[in-house]
């Protein structure tokens, strides 16, 4: 059998110009890319494609559910801070009417009731700043308002020891 038909015919599919795109690509064109192997080099570039585009689109949702995870976390810190805020309001207000009810008491001492109102709003001035500004860092607001809750403790001792008879 003599193969050099077929050969030259091989030759010549090779030597023409072609498209390499299915849908637009003639008989031999067609021939020529699947001889040659351009269709399966389209198939594997496509292939990479679609797993690279499947990769960014894990990446992104890794992504996305990190984002909602911290903003969660951020959530769950502000409403703690909110909650916190509300019961020092509580304590002062609490403690305002304990003034106001020390200053009604003969046995106390003007004095120390005076010096009382003076912390009881220092004390309040203080949560308003921290309520309206809060540190950035948590550490320093953690801080900050444990030395509130210390304040309002202290002002509670100095407010029931100043109607104290002695």
């Amino acid at each position: 059998m003599n193969y050099w038909p077929l050969l030259a015919g091989a030759m010549l599919l090779g030597a023409c110009a072609r498209d390499p795109n299915p849908a637009s690509a003639g008989y031999f064109s067609g021939l020529g890319n699947v001889l040659d192997g351009t269709y399966d080099q389209r198939v594997a570039e496509r292939q990479a494609d679609a797993a690279r585009a499947e990769q960014m689109a894990q990446e992104m949702q890794a992504r996305a559910a990190q984002s909602r995870s911290e903003a969660a976390v951020t959530s769950a810190q502000v409403d703690a801070l909110r909650a916190r805020n509300a019961k020092q309001k509580a304590e002062l207000n609490r403690l305002q009417a304990a003034y106001e009810r020390a200053r009604q008491n003969r046995n106390a001492r003007a004095a120390e009731l005076d010096a009382a109102q003076a912390q009881l709003d220092a004390a309040r001035r203080r949560q308003r700043e921290l309520e309206q500004h809060p540190p950035a860092d948590p550490a320093e607001r953690a801080r900050q308002q444990a030395e509130l809750d210390q304040q309002l403790k202290a002002l509670d001792d100095l407010i029931l020891h100043s109607t104290r008879a002695e």
